[in-house]
Order: structure tokens, then sequence, then C-alpha cells
């Protein structure tokens, strides 16, 4: 049996239309995602995990992460959609969000995580992922180094059935991926590939208009059988999407 799993940072200025319409195309059967918004401005206040569950018929959980002003607009988290039921729900703060006007280094950052009803040597498959915290150059500052570690607390104890993904935003040679992948291996594809930026990006002096860094990742215990794995190329999101086929006996 092959399983389909999609990694994917949408970009919270994306359209719903753009990214369930790939969505679609692609048709995963496990789907990852940061930066969904739960009630976004620039799709008339649609809710994008409603909308994609149901135009997808899958189920799905979802946590917020961050929250900007008062009310939930503009809020962002993460979350897993499954054509598998979902038999357990877990979610921790890596970092808590800072109390007054937090930057991108200080925003809240949420793991996310589900039990799915798909076995395995009598056990059902766990999928986890999170989006970290940004940093400019992607440098790991002690604070990232915080996160990671509460990170690598989660993760170091997943021993098996275990599929872990997200925008880590981190090099492939960081303190964070080496942390990583003392207890997950790499699930593809290799780590020359990159991943970002397809949009022009400036933050705080930090500017960059070329698909030269490498920031999501799939990983998972050594158990899991990967069959392929490939980055997609898509219009949509400042992201590409990376898709993993894994085998399942």
């Amino acid at each position: 049996m092959i399983i389909r799993l999609l990694q994917w940072n949408i970009w919270y200025k994306e359209k719903i239309e753009n990214i369930i319409k790939t969505l679609k195309f692609l048709n995963p059967d496990i789907i990852c995602l940061q930066e969904l918004s739960i009630i976004s401005e620039s799709d008339y206040y649609i809710d994008k995990g409603k909308a994609i569950k149901d135009e997808l018929s899958m189920h799905y959980h979802f946590e917020i992460a961050q929250t900007k002003g008062e009310s939930l607009k503009r809020s962002q988290g993460n979350a897993i959609f499954s054509k598998y039921d979902i038999k357990k729900k877990y979610h921790s703060f890596i970092q808590k969000q800072a109390q007054e006007k937090p930057d991108a280094s200080s925003e809240g950052r949420v793991y996310v995580e589900v039990d799915l009803d798909l076995d395995i040597n009598g056990y059902p498959l766990k999928v986890g992922t999170t989006h970290m915290s940004y940093t400019k150059y992607f440098i790991n500052k002690e604070q990232k180094k915080k996160e990671a570690k509460k990170l690598v607390d989660i993760i170091s104890a997943r021993q098996n059935n275990y599929i872990f993904t997200g925008d880590l935003n981190s090099r492939p040679y960081s303190f964070t991926i080496k942390q990583i992948s003392k207890y997950l291996k790499n699930c593809g594809p290799d780590f020359k590939e990159k991943t970002w930026t397809t949009k022009p990006f400036e933050y705080y002096g930090f500017k960059e208009t070329k698909l030269n860094w490498r920031l999501d990742y799939v990983f998972s215990t050594k158990d899991m059988v990967v069959c392929s794995s490939k980055i997609v190329d898509t219009p949509f999101s400042d992201h590409l999407p990376i898709l993993v086929e894994f085998e399942i006996s």
C-alpha cells in the first residue's frame, strides 16, 4: 500500500482557490500545511481549513500558532489533513507568542500531531508538523536553539510509525537540522534541492528574489519505507511543496 504525503507552507497571502486546485491535482492522502489562516482577509474572511476539508472531504486537526490584533483576523497556524480518520490529536507550543508587538522571531510557534486510523504492525501512523520561527539569514540564534530543543524533546520520543514535516526556517546543516537528524531520517529530496523563495521577499534588511534556500523538510523514523520524493514546481505560495510516497505494509 502506498500513501502520499504533502508538506507545504501555503503562504498567508495566497488565494485559497489556488491552494485547493493544487491539492486536488496532486491528490495526497495526508497534507501538512503551515501559514493556514482561520479567517483570511485576502479571501473574504474564509476559514481556509474548513474550505480545504470540505472541498477534499478530509479530516483535519488545526491549531493557531499566532494571533495578530485582538480578533482572529490574520491568525495563522498549522494543520494536518487526512483521508484516514484521526484517532488522536495533540499540540504543544515550542515558542509562546510575545505579549507585545511580536515580530517574525518572537511569534507563537506550535507543533501539531495526529494519530491516524492506519494500522502499521498494530500501531497507528503518527504524523507531526510545525512552522519554526524566522531569523535573519536563517541563523540559529539562542532563541531558535531553545525552540529547536523543545521540538526535539517531542520528536525524540517517537520511536516508530512516525512522520515529521515542516517549514523549519533552517538551513540543511544548521543546529536545528543536525539535532533532528539524530533521531529521524530525511525522506528526501536531497538537501541540495531548494524550496524557497518563489516570490520577492524583504524583511528588516534581508532581501531575496530567487529560489536559493532549503527551508522545508520531511523526516521519519527509520522504519518508514520511502518509495519516492520530489519538490513540486508550482506558481502558488512562496514555498514549493514536498511530495513523498511511503510504502505501508
